[in-house]
């Protein structure tokens, strides 16, 4: 399934620091597609590929701890446009 993560990014050295070590050891069946950060920093989108929603939530929660605030929703293959 592919799921859609946006990050509130609350410390923008601090998550950028933390995603880019989270991506050298990614779990076995997690695929990260894209990134998308805003000009200001203060927003991130990101798409994955994974088992569950959960198996995202419980990978990058720990990782990004204290610097952003996130929202994870499953993609509709219906609706998706791209």
């Amino acid at each position: 399934m592919f799921i859609a993560i946006q990050h509130e990014i609350t410390d923008p050295e601090e998550f950028w620091q933390k995603a880019n070590g989270a991506l050298t050891h990614l779990p076995a069946g997690m695929r990260l597609h894209s990134t998308l950060g805003s000009q200001s920093d203060s927003l991130c989108q990101c798409m994955w590929e994974a088992e569950s929603i959960d198996m995202v939530r419980e990978f990058l929660e720990p990782e990004l701890a204290n610097s952003c605030v996130n929202t994870y929703f499953q993609i509709d293959p219906d609706k998706a446009i791209g």
